[in-house]
């Protein structure tokens, strides 16, 4: 009961931890020093196609939305006082090319021959740079609106100072930019990571899709805010990088369920899902491929990727809706994460929808909170991550220690007995010149016998040392059992036997004068297989160890004499 009441608090926690910080989001723009603005809200004349509308205040008007082919010109006289330095004109166009006439002079003109050509023009700021005796010019604005549902209200075009217009701009969005770049810097980051990782662990084959998922979402809110403008002033790259991310993203976090419990535990939702996935992939292609060949263009396909998102929000949120009714809850950062981006997202489509489609709007361009739905869900990812691949380092550790168990001999280190008679079952089909050799410590039982086992113990370390300094570069070295060692040279080529035992008799001498008392001697016998073609590695072992006896014997009768 205990542990079922503190998930329900932590999920609480979340939930509560999400509004605050879409309350903070929301509501984080901060108040500009107005006298580097101007305004031009008031005494507007407007157009719209046949209709013309006098004395306009352009906060309060509102049409019936504009669709492609139609016309816009609207006119007015600029403040009888020049009061901002270094003025600057900032506008903002939706779908449509524009024109601007400064006391009857064409001054300004963005997408004529894009409009021509039936091309995507975007939508964004514009900043054209007028005389500083602008007081009392008449202005005039003309926009041939290119996509059909483009706008039903005119954001107030502003005189701005140029000096801070971009610095204040920065500051009002200085959290969303903070947020998006991070989403995109993440993103990337442990994408590239991943790739690495991912031939080894599969688990890292998620985490691609969080990363793609990141830099997609990061990407699109960061055109949505119109932040992209301190990058790049061109609109057409706003306008593909926005759509070609909001269309893209929703298949990372699709493809992120492949393969998952989440999906697969029930026939009927995976077939539905794999349904939802190939939708996905096939409107993405489909898009692309209409708006290269210049056929229609992403904003019209807007509507059917808002009905692809809201099957796939309205699913999931059902699933999670089930799996916390029937206590079947297997990933709750998943869950959480997941639920929180999919509740703000089914949110914005809403809303958006409405404010665009049903009913005329002051806003001129929604800006969503997606962002922070998303960070939440990135973020609960990189936890649960974190954990699972600690448990997977934990588990290879515990694999790693286990090896070693079984094949590392404990009291030397060196390969054990189990380890080499794997290595001679593998020498004939992997090498047919290899050799090996066999050593026999010496003395081992009189040291045990006359100083103790713990003195044995500290010779056959030694001996193993040597062993290793010798011939851990060129071979193999493993301990048969008690006094008996061998090592196995895999590839004979550039193998200078007399000198490898040369070097083994002049670091015994160096070993046994630092360390007067221990004695260490040691036999060996060495036998390739190059000496007896048509014998196996262990009869070559045998061989060996028939020369090792031999020079054994030869070491005893020249201390009897």
């Amino acid at each position: 009961m205990i542990k079922k009441q503190k998930n329900w608090e932590c999920i609480l926690i979340g939930i509560c931890l999400f509004l605050f910080s879409a309350f903070v989001y929301r509501f984080s723009r901060v108040e500009l020093d107005g006298s580097n603005y101007q305004e031009l809200n008031n005494g507007w004349h407007v157009e719209i196609n046949d209709r013309a509308y006098d004395n306009v205040s352009l906060d309060d008007f509102l049409f019936s939305s504009v669709s492609k082919g139609d016309v816009i010109r609207m006119s007015c006289e600029l403040p009888s006082e020049a009061d901002i330095e270094n003025p600057v004109l900032r506008l903002y166009s939706i779908h449509s090319d524009i024109e601007v006439q400064y006391n009857d002079n064409v001054y300004y003109e963005y997408g004529k021959e894009l409009r021509a050509e039936n091309k995507l023009l975007g939508y964004g700021f514009h900043f054209v740079h007028i005389p500083k005796d602008y007081a009392g010019a008449k202005l005039e604005i003309i926009m041939h609106i290119t996509e059909n549902d483009a706008f039903s209200s005119i954001y107030a075009p502003q005189i701005c100072n140029n000096d801070v217009v971009f610095r204040d701009f920065v500051i009002q969005n200085r959290l969303p930019l903070a947020i998006n770049l991070f989403l995109i810097i993440f993103g990337v980051l442990v994408t590239l990571v991943s790739l690495i990782f991912c031939g080894r662990y599969r688990k890292f084959l998620r985490l691609i899709c969080v990363g793609g998922f990141s830099v997609g979402i990061g990407c699109w809110s960061l055109c949505n805010y119109d932040l992209i403008i301190l990058f790049t002033y061109n609109l057409r790259i706003k306008a593909f990088l926005e759509f070609g991310s909001l269309y893209i993203a929703p298949l990372f976090v699709l493809l992120f369920f492949w393969g998952d419990e989440f999906v697969n535990r029930n026939k009927i939702v995976n077939i539905i899902y794999r349904t939802v996935v190939f939708v996905q992939i096939v409107f993405v292609l489909t898009a692309c491929i209409l708006q290269i060949t210049n056929v229609l263009h992403f904003p019209v396909l807007l509507k059917i990727q808002h009905l692809i998102l809201l099957v796939i929000c309205v699913g999931v949120i059902l699933l999670t809706m089930h799996d916390i009714i029937k206590k079947q809850l297997c990933n709750k950062a998943l869950i959480l994460g997941m639920t929180m981006m999919l509740v703000i997202g089914l949110y914005d489509m809403i809303h958006f929808s409405i404010i665009k489609y049903l009913v005329v709007s002051e806003d001129y361009h929604y800006t969503s909170v997606l962002c922070v739905g998303a960070m939440v869900f990135v973020l609960s990812q990189l936890v649960e991550f974190g954990a699972g691949i600690g448990q997977i380092f934990l588990q290879g550790a515990k694999a790693e220690i286990l090896e070693q168990m079984a094949y590392v001999d404990d009291l030397t280190g060196l390969a054990n007995r189990r380890r080499c008679e794997e290595i001679w079952d593998s020498l004939d089909e992997e090498s047919a010149d290899y050799g090996i050799f066999s050593f026999d410590l010496n003395f081992l039982k009189k040291t045990n016998d006359a100083k103790g086992h713990a003195q044995g113990d500290l010779l056959i370390k030694m001996c193993a040392k040597v062993l290793l300094k010798v011939f851990d570069e060129v071979g193999e070295v493993g301990r048969i059992g008690g006094d008996e060692y061998v090592v196995f040279i895999r590839n004979m080529e550039d193998i200078d036997i007399e000198k490898l035992t040369q070097q083994l008799k002049e670091e015994i001498e160096k070993t046994n004068l630092e360390n007067p008392d221990l004695n260490l001697s040691v036999a060996y016998g060495f036998c390739s297989h190059e000496q007896y073609p048509d014998l196996d590695a262990r009869h070559i072992y045998r061989k060996a160890d028939v020369f090792m006896y031999e020079m054994k014997a030869a070491m005893k009768a020249v201390r009897m004499d």
